[in-house]
């Protein structure tokens, strides 16, 4: 199947029920795919051809899904673009992307979308032959070498009745990928894929036609447009909106009966506090899907029980979609706030693999994750090396992640593969330690990382404190020396202010990477400082 004859079929079965209420407009099947075929014959009239690409750099809403399903009908590839980027990142992903087209809304927020286009060098720019603009079209083409094509326009005629219908192999969309350390890979998946996660999704959190879903996360991410596949495979609505405002998402799940979201921990626990106390405030969510980007997810799995709401972890990338696997709705919480869980798709498998043998490891052992899913990627676009690195020969990715599997369609998510510690020859994960730090009063969040010194592996924290607090560096050591192993404790705990992030699709990640370039100064300027005191 592709994403025109997905579109067609909701359309006819139900022409007047809503796909998308974009923040109060109301959109319908029936509209959106009136929508798509008018954009796809103004892209076609301008030159837009089959194997093209086409930057789409929108925030959430009608214009986004209407390009998407416009560049779905004719074969273009989508490569999304987070509305967050600058001029290096967009710069490199139109250039690396390859892109003909360009489709921006200049005006969202007063941001400089222009300016920023004008700050690229030239020559990563020159793929591109128009550009579709959403909104007020800026005083000056965005890109003085193409031209500038009104999103509004009206085409001279509709799409020539000839024109092939995309196969659902056709690739459809490119991922960035959101990496901390390294430039981002690009992912591509094909149309038939993306459909088939969709339906696997939506079957797996009982999404139905009559329900709704609160899009917390932007479509540009695989954590948001995955969320957004389950709704349009199943003909439910998606609930959008340009800006994620907590207090927003609140009215809107009460106003649209949203029964689903899938969101960072960051927007849920902002959404309840924007509830307030009321008691049951969103008495139609029925399941609330997250993924743990922030250090910790303190009380939030506690709130949401009390808020009458399944709080369910979940697990996915850009390579095998979001929402790849989660845990179900009916476990207990101590199960349900576990990131992992159980693959989406009946015909997926997962294993882990002992990163040193490369032996299969028996279930509940901790190993390196490896997945076999019908949602998985096409490849890394135009680069087979990194796709073939990534995949093995029996079609399982490689994730990076370390877990244990439960069995062989369940597992348990433990840390990003270069996160585990390996201390006096022991494997440690972070969080063991970082959640230990945590429960100190006085301590919000913690981060622990891992560096070489003196020939070994040490343990460095990083702690934010509570404001007022006066907890000390000297307290956090302590309390670790306390109760933990030796090796286990941090020879440094500095309380900081904020940590490190990189900005993605999804959410704020934590750079780990500046950590621990911040833990080796840490234990640097403590070397110097004993040195000088000896030579006192």
């Amino acid at each position: 199947m592709n994403f025109t004859d997905l579109l067609s079929k909701h359309a006819a079965e139900r022409p007047d029920a809503i796909a998308l209420y974009d923040v109060d407009h109301a959109v319908s099947y029936r509209a959106l795919h009136e929508e798509a075929n008018r954009l796809a014959a103004l892209l076609h009239e301008q030159g837009a051809r089959s194997g093209d690409r086409l930057a789409l750099w929108l925030p959430n809403s009608f214009a986004w899904l209407a390009i998407f399903l416009a560049c779905a009908r004719l074969g273009i590839t989508v490569v999304a673009m987070n509305t967050r980027f600058r001029s290096r990142e967009a710069g490199d992903l139109i250039s690396r992307g390859r892109c003909r087209w360009l489709a921006m809304w200049p005006s969202f927020k007063g941001l400089p979308f222009t300016q920023i286009l004008r700050d690229i060098d030239s020559s990563l720019l020159s793929g591109i032959e128009g550009v579709l603009v959403v909104g007020d079209a800026p005083t000056e083409p965005p890109i003085p070498a193409a031209r500038m094509l009104g999103y509004d326009n009206m085409p001279t005629a509709p799409l020539p009745a000839s024109l092939q219908m995309p196969a659902g192999t056709a690739h459809a969309l490119v991922y960035t990928t959101s990496g901390t350390t390294s430039q981002s890979k690009l992912v591509v998946h094909d149309q038939q894929t993306m459909i088939t996660h969709g339906h696997a999704v939506a079957r797996f959190h009982g999404i139905k036609t009559d329900d709704a879903i609160l899009m917390g996360a932007p479509f540009c991410g695989a954590f948001g447009f995955s969320a957004a596949l389950a709704g349009l495979a199943s003909g439910a609505a998606l609930i959008s909106s340009p800006v994620l405002d907590p207090a927003e998402c609140a009215r809107q799940i009460r106003q649209y009966r949203a029964t689903h979201t899938f969101a960072n921990n960051e927007l849920l626990d902002r959404i309840l506090d924007a509830a307030g106390d009321q008691e049951n405030p969103f008495p139609s969510l029925r399941i609330a899907g997250f993924a743990s980007f922030a250090p910790s997810l303190g009380d939030l799995p506690q709130r949401a029980e009390k808020a009458g709401i399944s709080l369910v972890g979940l697990y996915g990338s850009s390579e095998l979609q979001a929402l790849v696997a989660a845990q179900k709705a009916d476990a207990p919480l101590s199960v349900r706030e576990q990131p992992g869980g159980e693959l989406a798709s009946p015909e997926a498998r997962v294993r882990a693999r002992d990163t040193e043998s490369g032996k299969i490891l028996p279930h509940g052992e901790i190993g390196e994750i490896e997945i076999l899913s019908p949602s998985l990627m096409k490849g890394y676009l135009d680069n087979e090396a990194a796709t073939q690195k990534a995949v093995d020969a029996e079609g399982y990715f490689r994730t990076g992640d370390l877990g244990h599997t439960v069995d062989s369609h369940s597992f348990v998510f433990h840390a990003r593969k270069g996160d585990f510690l390996r201390l006096s020859g022991f494997l440690v994960n972070p969080i063991e330690i970082e959640q230990f730090i945590e429960a100190l009063d006085g301590i919000t969040a913690c981060q622990v990382v891992g560096v070489a010194h003196q020939g070994k592996t040490v343990p460095v924290a990083f702690a934010l404190a509570d404001e007022g607090s006066r907890i000390t560096e000297q307290d956090v050591i302590a309390h670790c020396r306390a109760s933990l192993a030796h090796f286990k404790i941090p020879v440094r705990a500095a309380i900081i202010e904020a940590f490190p992030v990189v900005e993605s699709a999804n959410s704020n990640k934590i750079q780990r990477g500046k950590l621990q370039d911040m833990a080796l100064a840490l234990l640097d300027s403590a070397a110097t400082s004993k040195a000088s005191a000896a030579r006192r």
